[in-house]
């Protein structure tokens, strides 16, 4: 799976640009990139699906971050939290749930298969499909034209411990939001499901 590198132009609260992106493979992301040392975000989803569906989240950040962490529904608390961190050559992704401004916990209503993964001299990268980050408690991702927001977090402070999906995290240095009715995210379910199938496979 691709995960090429956009460029990057930095401060502490920022509001991305979006963009369609769309990947050789036939997969269509909705491409969010905020600036400076801050993590660029891809979602892909099947079209025409109503919620729950599985979705795809592609993580892009400098080697200078500790952590990356995206919110699908807009804040820290009471909505499916993917956290991804670098371990060795490879990434960490673990799904999380807060309650409260604590640590989340983790969270096993939303599971994740992780499609690739990768690190080099400038950037960690991974991507993973996730069941369960669609629809959660008390919430939902629209896809008939509403606005859903979503908020994504970062730290240049290194986790406790890279290889455990439980690893305790320190707290983020910035943070940010976005709103977007996901038209560009979305790819035709064949070519959706197809991708993920043979992604995990390879």
């Amino acid at each position: 799976p691709e995960c090429p590198l956009p460029n990057h132009t930095t401060r502490r609260r920022l509001y991305p640009t979006t963009s369609k992106y769309c990947a050789s493979s036939g997969v269509c992301y909705l491409q969010i990139v905020t600036s400076g040392s801050n993590p660029t975000f891809r979602i892909a989803i099947p079209d025409g699906a109503a919620a729950p569906f599985d979705t795809l989240l592609q993580i892009i950040a400098p080697v200078s971050l500790g952590w990356a962490g995206f919110s699908w529904g807009g804040g820290m608390t009471l909505n499916p939290l993917t956290v991804a961190w670098p371990n060795g050559n490879k990434v960490t992704v673990s799904s999380r749930w807060s309650n409260g401004r604590t640590l989340p916990g983790l969270y096993s209503s939303a599971t994740y298969k992780t499609l690739s993964s990768s690190k080099n001299a400038t950037h960690w990268a991974v991507e993973v499909a996730c069941t369960g980050c669609s629809r959660w408690s008390g919430g939902s991702l629209t896809t008939s034209g509403s606005i859903n927001t979503f908020a994504w977090a970062m730290s240049r402070t290194a986790v406790a411990q890279p290889a455990s999906t439980g690893s305790s995290f320190s707290i983020h240095n910035n943070v940010g939001m976005f709103s977007d009715d996901l038209s560009a995210a979305k790819t035709p379910s064949s070519v959706f499901s197809q991708y993920i199938k043979s992604a995990a496979s390879s």
